[in-house]
């Protein structure tokens, strides 16, 4: 399973691409370089309180949504989840292949 600062660049990442940033711009937005940006997305680093308030100013979220991880799940965990729920729901395995077809 991932650590905390996996998840938290990954949902970081996720919120700046959803909100049309680049990785430069986000970092001025803020007032941090680039590199550090980065290193914060890649799990090499974890961004100081500070950088964590204006993160969450910058992409317009709270707390709550900025350490919401749970759709950032082994995809192993996924795939097995989406295989249970596909053995139960013939609706959904309707809809599925509707999507992949």
């Amino acid at each position: 399973m991932e650590d905390i600062k996996q998840l938290l660049g990954k949902r970081i990442r996720e919120l700046r691409k959803k909100h049309g940033f680049t990785q430069e711009s986000l970092a001025e937005q803020i007032g941090i370089e680039p590199r550090n940006l980065l290193k914060i997305e890649n799990a090499q680093t974890f961004p100081r309180v500070q950088t964590l308030e204006k993160l969450m100013e910058i992409l317009n979220c709270t707390p709550g949504e900025l350490f919401n991880f749970g759709h950032l799940n082994d995809i192993e965990l996924m795939r097995q989840k989406v295989i249970e729920q596909l053995k139960t729901d013939d609706e959904l395995v309707k809809l599925v292949y509707k999507m992949i077809s």
